[in-house]
């Protein structure tokens, strides 16, 4: 696996984890794991000229 993929693999558990808290009206958990996911997508994303 490489760091693009499991940087994008990271994004989506972050993602479920954020909508877990959401249900749960945990607001503080929810809005830290989205930022979370944001930035591991970004970075997901990201594309080298050397890679």
């Amino acid at each position: 696996m490489n760091k693009s993929r499991t940087l994008a693999t990271m994004s989506m558990l972050f993602a479920v984890i954020s909508a877990m808290f959401a249900a749960s009206d945990q607001r503080i958990g929810a809005i830290g794991f989205a930022i979370a996911a944001g930035l591991a997508g970004l970075l997901a994303g990201w594309k080298h000229d050397d890679d």
